[in-house]
C-alpha cells in the first residue's frame, strides 16, 4: 500500500512539475503610468499591449512559450518610475523592459536599465535625449527633433509670424519648445514670451494671462491631456480667442471627453502613418472587436508596434538582453507595423512625417486649411 500511495505522490508529482514547466512564460515588464497625473495615458497604453500580446498567445507565442506582461504602476512620478524599473529587473528579473510614458520619467529610469544591462523601449517618450542613456535604450516614437520644425513649420503655413509658447516644464516640454524656437526663429518668426507651467495644477489662469499679453492671434501650447483640458477650459471660460497650436501629446478623445467644447477648432502635429494600410486596418478591427470601440487612445498604436517588435526579438535573438538588444535592430529593419516602417537610426530611433490634426463638430480629423 504504502509503495501504491508512494507511486501516486511521485506521479501527482511529475505532471504538477511537467505542467508548471509547461506554462513557463517569456516574461516582459511593464512600468505604466496606472494612477496618477498621466495614467490617462498608461490605461490605452496597457489596453494596445494587452491587445498585442493576447493576439501572440492565440498564435502559439514564441516557440510555444507565451507572453506575460508584469505591470509595475510607476505613478506618474520619475521617482516611482526609478522604482518601478528597480524591481522588475531585480525581483522579476526580466531583460527588457516597456518604459514609462513622459520623456522626463523615461529618461530618469534608463540609466537604472542602462546600468543593469536591461533593455528599455520606448513608445511615445519624443524627447531628443531620450535614448542618450546608453546601447539598451531605444524608442519606436519619433523624436521632437522632427516635431518642433513640424510646429514651426505649420505656425508659418497659417501665417502666424508672432507667437508665444506655452509649455509643461519638463524634459519633453522643454525639449520640443527649444526645438520650435530654434526652428521658428530661424525661420523669421518671432517668439512674444516663453511660458512654463507646471503639471497636474488645477488653475492656468496667471499664465494664460500672461500668453495672451500683447494680443497675440495664435498661442503654441506644448501641453498634456489634462493640463491641457483644464487650460483649453478657463481660456473658453475666460473668453479668450486665439488659434491654439498644439503637439501630438494633446491628440486623443480624451482631450475632447475632458475638454468638451473648449477644444473646438484647435490644431496640432503628429507623426503620420497611413490608417489604409493592412496593418492598420487589421488592428482597428481587433482593437474593436477586444474593446467594442472604434476610439483608439492616444499612441496605442506605438504601443501595439513595440511588443511584436520585441516579440520578434525574443524569437530571434532567445530571452536575454543582450541577445533581444542585438535582435531588435535586426527584426526591425524593413518591418512594417501599424505605424509604418520601424527601422531603427543610429541613436536607435525611428524617424517620421508630420501632418496636422484639428477638432472639429467633437472629433479629431486631419486639417484642411478653408
Amino acid at each position: 500500500m504504502r509503495k501504491i500511495i508512494y507511486s501516486l505522490i511521485l506521479t501527482i508529482s511529475c505532471l504538477a512539475f511537467s505542467g508548471v514547466y509547461a506554462q513557463e512564460t517569456y516574461k516582459i515588464g511593464a512600468a505604466f503610468a496606472l494612477s496618477g497625473s498621466i495614467a490617462v495615458y498608461g490605461e490605452g497604453f496597457k489596453k494596445a499591449v494587452d491587445l498585442a500580446v493576447e493576439e501572440i498567445n492565440a498564435a502559439g507565442g514564441i516557440k510555444g512559450r507565451k507572453l506575460e506582461i508584469i505591470y509595475e504602476d510607476n505613478k506618474s512620478t520619475p521617482k516611482d518610475c526609478v522604482t518601478a524599473v528597480r524591481k522588475l529587473i531585480t525581483v522579476d528579473k526580466v531583460p527588457v523592459i516597456f518604459g514609462p510614458a513622459a520623456s522626463s520619467n523615461f529618461m530618469a529610469a534608463a540609466p537604472v536599465a542602462q546600468e543593469n544591462k536591461v533593455v528599455m523601449i520606448s513608445a511615445e517618450g519624443a524627447a531628443p535625449g531620450l535614448t542618450k542613456a546608453g546601447e539598451y535604450i531605444f524608442r519606436v516614437f519619433p523624436s521632437d527633433v522632427l516635431q518642433g520644425k513640424g510646429i514651426s513649420d505649420l505656425c508659418l503655413r497659417l501665417n502666424f509670424k508672432e507667437v508665444p509658447v506655452m509649455y509643461v516644464n519638463n524634459d519633453w516640454g522643454m525639449g520640443l519648445k527649444n526645438v520650435f524656437v530654434e526652428n521658428f526663429k530661424k525661420a523669421g518668426g518671432h517668439i512674444m514670451d516663453e511660458i512654463p507651467y507646471d503639471e497636474g495644477k488645477t488653475d492656468y489662469r496667471t499664465e494664460l494671462i500672461r500668453a495672451i499679453k500683447g494680443n497675440p492671434k495664435a498661442v503654441v501650447n506644448l501641453t498634456y491631456i489634462k493640463e491641457g483640458a483644464v487650460m483649453f477650459k478657463q481660456a473658453y471660460e475666460m473668453d479668450i480667442k486665439v488659434q491654439w497650436i498644439c503637439g501630438s501629446a494633446a491628440k486623443s478623445p480624451k482631450l475632447i471627453e475632458l475638454a468638451g467644447k473648449a477644444v473646438e477648432g484647435i490644431i496640432g502635429t503628429y507623426p503620420v502613418f497611413s490608417q489604409e494600410t493592412k496593418e492598420y486596418k487589421a488592428f482597428r478591427a481587433a482593437w474593436k472587436r477586444k474593446y467594442g470601440d472604434e476610439k483608439i487612445p492616444i499612441f496605442a498604436e506605438y504601443n501595439y508596434d513595440m511588443v511584436y517588435l520585441t516579440a520578434k526579438a525574443i524569437e530571434k535573438g532567445g530571452y536575454t538582453s543582450d541577445g533581444i538588444r542585438k535582435a531588435l535592430i535586426e527584426v526591425a529593419k524593413g518591418y512594417r507595423g501599424v505605424t509604418g516602417d520601424k527601422t531603427f537610426d543610429q541613436d536607435r530611433g525611428v524617424g517620421s512625417e508630420y501632418g496636422v490634426w484639428t477638432i472639429k463638430n467633437g472629433q479629431i480629423v486631419d486639417y484642411k486649411k478653408d
